[in-house]
């Protein structure tokens, strides 16, 4: 990664519905300056593991600066219900250069279209949850952004807001976090009349806790809610960095990809 020194940071997850362990996964952070590396593993236990069977990893590399993150290589490699999938994106400078999936989207007559401006000042799905701070103090206003993404298929903004401090007191971590509300709004490549995408969009109960990592030049998500029709979906860290891990789960299945939703 560079002349400049590697700094690495491990987390792990715990996925959970109903607060019923769903799930697990591990993300490992590298930085050397403005570069930066992260990778993403997951697999699904309990019921959902019995049910969904999946294996594979993301992985994405690029360049972090106090005014965001510059995505230059995602991938995803997996398999799901048997099925190979992958997922590659080559980016220059916030735009697309090359995307593919395989297998590829389904053609719909209702899907929508993924214009050439569409693939412009984007990052993936991994980048998009972290947030650059540089030298910058934790501050409430770090919550008012929008994050352009894009997956290989599809293109939707994350919106947030409504950023509040909060001091984490209990957990894998302790100290200052700060709180965002998120807001998923598809832009194109998305099916118009799916139910999950305008159940998403219509979400306005989808919670961020970010935290600092790496001498405090970068956010990462502490936890995730999002409440649903059926109840409430929550990813939370159960190992930050070089905290003692909590009791110790049952196996996961591997890699179970995470990525925006996509109706196909």
């Amino acid at each position: 990664m560079g002349d400049a020194p590697a700094r690495r940071f491990t987390a792990a997850y715990g996925l959970s519905f109903l607060n019923l362990p769903a799930g697990e996964a591990s993300l490992v952070v590298e930085r050397a300056g403005e570069r930066y590396a992260l990778e993403l593993d997951a697999g699904l236990r309990g019921l959902a593991g019995f049910f969904f069977d999946g294996a594979g990893k993301a992985t994405v590399a690029g360049s972090a600066t106090r005014a965001g993150a510059v995505t230059a290589t995602f991938r995803i490699d997996s398999r799901y219900g048997g099925k190979p999938i992958a997922v590659a994106l080559d980016l220059a400078g916030g735009r697309v250069r090359s995307a593919s999936v395989e297998p590829p989207p389904t053609p719909r007559a209702d899907r929508v279209p993924v214009a050439p401006e569409d693939k412009v000042g984007v990052v993936d799905p991994l980048t998009m949850l972290t947030i650059p701070l540089g030298t910058a103090p934790l501050d409430v206003s770090l919550c008012d952004r929008r994050i352009p993404v894009f997956d290989g298929a599809s293109r939707a903004d994350l919106v947030l807001s409504r950023g509040s401090l909060v001091t984490v007191s209990e957990g894998a971590y302790r100290g200052p976090a700060l709180d965002c509300r998120v807001r998923w709004v598809p832009i194109s490549g998305h099916r118009s009349g799916g139910s999950n995408v305008r159940r998403m969009a219509a979400n306005d109960d989808l919670r961020v806790r970010f935290a600092p990592i790496l001498d405090g030049t970068l956010l990462l998500p502490l936890s995730i809610t999002v409440a649903t029709g059926w109840g409430t979906v929550r990813i939370e860290a159960t190992r930050w960095g070089g905290a003692a891990p909590g009791p110790e789960a049952p196996a996961a299945k591997p890699g179970v990809t995470v990525r925006l939703p996509n109706a196909r």
